[in-house]
């Protein structure tokens, strides 16, 4: 996995990185000891130093129906032949590229790292690799373009970042059955990458959304919920998958639910909703809630998966329940300080918006 600021990891899921593409080529990256320790680890029937995000969510789980990265590639690189996996051999069969971060967004929980608006509207520009260093590890990419089997586009949004145009048109001349996997907002498809992803026939949209209607728009900075569903109804005139990206903290603690329910409305199955617990930036964490509050929140989590939905849903649920009953240090006042400043630097009014949070002040 690459991120934008250099940095090169095992996969999304790591707890760190193996590297920098500002301080090592990617292929003293790859043969550098800390990756190398990771494969010999593997190897040896145990996790590699960064791998425990993927066990921590399998703990005490028996399906299969579970949001581990992990999980996920056993099955999706099921037909690789075994003796790839040697200490020392990095032929890619998946990539995880983020070229930029480009992005006509600037959700409220991003940061000018993952979003050029952000950055934008702070001043303050990360860090990149120069061209040259760039452009060595495109080539070292592209090069391996014709063994993928699996490609994640994200960003920034990937449907504007060009790099991704030079990707695809080189997978659809030399390994069109490629699987692409694109994590979006989906506020454009009119580009010519959209055109282009098209064109596969193994497509995995992942599609960012939390909320609904005003609350989209305000988390969402820059987006327009009648856009969306519009552009929600293109893709689903395409026969690709589709999943929903699914980020669960202060500001849709209630409404999250009805997010789900609206797209279930829409024919979406359970196994469509991969739901996660926002981790940063910290003033937005569901558990500056009070106790009160995520009792209730408790019950309707509790409520939700004894209703026995199955598939990666239930494994949401499970997983949200799991989080909120941990021990944290609240500060509620701060989170609505927080949003008072940044309703300031945009114009905007979250109280008006979240009235339901407001009232717990």
């Amino acid at each position: 996995m690459y991120n934008s600021n250099g940095q090169v990891k095992n996969c999304i899921r790591s707890a760190a990185p193996i590297g920098n593409l500002q301080k090592s080529s990617i292929k003293d990256i790859l043969l550098g000891a800390e990756n190398i320790a990771t494969q010999q680890a593997m190897l040896n029937q145990q996790p590699g130093a960064r791998c425990y995000p993927c066990y921590d969510l399998e703990a005490n789980k028996k399906s299969f129906d579970i949001i581990s990265d992990r999980i996920f590639y056993i099955k999706e690189l099921r037909k690789i032949d075994l003796d790839t996996y040697q200490v020392g051999n990095h032929e890619l069969h998946t990539i995880d590229v983020r070229w930029s971060s480009l992005c006509n967004f600037a959700c409220v929980y991003c940061s000018p790292e993952f979003s050029s608006q952000w950055a934008s509207e702070l001043k303050v520009f990360p860090i990149t690799p120069d061209d040259q260093q760039l452009k060595d590890f495109k080539e070292y990419i592209f090069k391996n373009v014709p063994k993928l089997k699996h490609v994640y586009l994200a960003g920034g949004e990937p449907l504007l970042i060009k790099e991704n145009l030079e990707l695809l048109t080189l997978l659809k001349k030399t390994n069109p059955d490629v699987t692409i996997r694109i994590n979006t907002n989906l506020s454009k498809v009119d580009t010519k990458i959209f055109d282009l992803i098209c064109e596969f026939k193994n497509v995995h949209w992942t599609v960012s959304v939390e909320t609904i209607e005003q609350e989209f728009e305000y988390i969402r900075y820059g987006s327009r919920w009648q856009d969306f569903l519009d552009n929600l109804e293109t893709i689903k005139n395409l026969n690709h998958k589709i999943s929903f990206n699914m980020l669960y903290f202060l500001l849709n603690y209630q409404s999250l639910f009805g997010c789900v329910d609206y797209l279930k409305s829409k024919g979406f199955h359970n196994n469509s909703f991969i739901i996660g617990a926002l981790l940063t930036p910290l003033y937005l964490n569901i558990r500056h809630l009070s106790d009160a509050v995520l009792k209730s929140l408790e019950k309707t989590l509790t409520d939700k998966i004894n209703e026995h939905p199955g598939y990666l849903l239930e494994d949401s649920y499970r997983n949200l329940l799991r989080y909120i009953q941990q021990p944290f240090e609240k500060d509620l006042p701060n989170s609505f300080r927080q949003l008072a400043e940044l309703d300031q630097r945009r114009g905007l009014n979250s109280r008006a918006i979240f009235k339901d949070l407001f009232e717990l002040q």
